[in-house]
């Protein structure tokens, strides 16, 4: 039996230009490597676009594909860290069939995983989420049952967690992440 490999997030700051992204993705898909999300946008600064690539390969081959990016005309910075490290979110617009009978139930496993209704029709909803890639395949699971119509998932973004200091000052990454919440405190 083999193991799964390790996920990592490679987050790419890019100059704002056709060509750099086109060389920046061309260097992802000639690697070879299993790509499990990916996603384009803008980036904190105006000129720069932030590339969020979340490959599943061995330390090695993620460590040569962030060398080779590096080296490339138009890339600023180049970010590469284990997925356990960060913070990792996906977008996702569900349409699901509404019975008028178990409306209720499936208003609640909505409410359950913190799902918006943006659209509702005589015999479907549009729910809208945005979660943890585990919990969206949770959620798909549990909405199984309704009937899932159509379903269109944004890529994962990704930021690594907050770096606190050790004993000795040096920056250790926190083990559990914090989680906000809307209840005040």
């Amino acid at each position: 039996m083999t193991l799964p490999l390790p996920s990592w997030v490679v987050s790419v700051l890019l100059e704002d230009d056709l060509l750099a992204l086109n060389r920046a993705v061309g260097i992802v898909r000639r690697r070879n490597l299993a790509v499990a999300s990916l996603s384009l946008g803008p980036g904190a600064r105006a000129g720069v676009v932030r590339l969020t690539c979340v490959l599943a390969c061995d330390d090695s081959a993620v460590q040569r594909m962030g060398n080779q990016l590096r080296k490339m005309v138009g890339v600023l910075e180049v970010m590469v860290t284990p997925e356990s490290e960060c913070i990792t979110r996906e977008h996702a617009l569900i349409r699901v069939r509404a019975a008028a009978p178990r409306l209720a139930e499936l208003l609640d496993t909505a409410a359950l995983f913190q799902a918006s209704v943006l659209e509702e029709g005589p015999q479907e909803l549009v729910l809208e989420v945005t979660a943890s890639p585990p919990i969206l395949g949770s959620l798909l699971r549990a909405l199984e049952p309704f009937g899932v119509l159509d379903l269109v998932r944004g890529g994962a973004v990704a930021l690594p967690l907050p770096q606190l200091p050790d004993a000795s000052g040096a920056p250790v990454a926190s083990a559990v992440p914090r989680v906000a919440t809307a209840i005040p405190a």
